[in-house]
C-alpha cells in the first residue's frame, strides 16, 4: 500500500509539473536535528537529539492563486544518541528522502512568506551504531530491510512534513521544519515493540529561474 501511494503520489506530481507554467526549481543545504523513539511493552524510550546533514533538489510549481506545490529529493541524516550510567549509544541512518509539501505563500516586502505540510517518503540507505561502555566502542553497520534475522530495521518510512519560510526577491530562502515519522520501523510490531523518527531542519536555499 504504501509503494503504491508513494507511485500515485509521484505520478500525479511529475503530471501537474509538465501542465504548470513558471515552474521554478532549487536546491537546499542545512542542519537535521534527529531522535528515534521506541517503545517496548508500553514503556518509551527517547533517546538524546542528533545533529546531521540535509541537502537537495526542489520544484516549486504553482497550482493557482498564491498555492504551489513543492516537491524534493533530500540527502538526511536521521538518528539518536543515548547515554546512561557511563554507557553511550550513538545511532546514525542515512536517508534519501521524497516530501510533497503544498504550500501557502504571502508576499511580505519585497520577498514573501510560505507556510506548508504534506507527506514524506524516506528511504533509510546506510547506517552505524556506536556503542561505549566506558572500556571499548563498538561500531556495527547497521541494515535495513525486511529480515527479521539479518536487518536492524524497516527501509522505507512514511511521515508527515511542516515547514514555514522566508523567500527573498532574488530567489535565497531560509526555512525550518519538522518532520514526525508514521512508520514502525520496528521488525517485530508483533511483540509490541515500536520504532519511530522525528526531526527538526533548518535550511538555506536558493531558487533559481521562473517568474515569482
Amino acid at each position: 500500500m504504501k509503494k503504491l501511494l508513494l507511485f500515485v503520489t509521484a505520478t500525479m506530481t511529475l503530471h501537474v509539473a509538465l501542465l504548470a507554467q513558471n515552474t521554478r526549481f532549487g536546491f537546499t543545504a542545512g542542519t537535521s536535528i534527529a531522535n528515534y523513539k521506541y517503545e517496548y511493552a508500553g514503556i518509551k524510550i527517547s533517546g538524546d537529539a542528533k545533529v546531521g546533514i540535509s541537502a537537495g533538489i526542489l520544484v516549486d510549481i504553482p497550482v493557482g492563486g498564491q498555492f504551489s506545490i513543492q516537491p524534493a529529493l533530500n540527502f538526511l541524516q536521521k538518528g539518536s544518541t543515548y547515554e546512561d550510567l557511563g554507557e553511550k549509544a550513538i545511532t546514525n541512518v542515512n536517508c534519501l528522502e521524497i516530501p510533497v509539501n503544498i504550500l501557502y505563500n504571502a508576499s511580505s516586502g519585497s520577498g514573501s512568506f510560505f507556510v506548508g505540510a504534506g507527506p514524506s517518503f524516506a528511504f533509510n540507505m546506510s547506517g552505524k551504531e556506536k556503542y561505549d561502555d566506558g572500556t571499548g566502542e563498538i561500531e556495527e553497520d547497521l541494515s535495513f530491510g525486511s529480515d527479521q534475522d539479518n536487518d536492524d530495521m524497516k527501509s522505507l518510512d512514511a511521515g508527515a512534513n511542516f515547514l514555514a519560510g522566508y523567500r527573498l526577491a532574488n530567489g535565497l530562502f531560509f526555512s525550518a521544519g519538522y518532520n514526525v515519522g508514521l512508520s514502525n520501523l520496528s521488525l517485530f510490531p508483533d511483540d509490541d515493540e515500536s520504532i519511530k523518527s522525528n526531526y527538526f531542519s533548518f535550511k538555506i536555499g536558493f531558487m533559481l529561474g521562473g517568474k515569482k
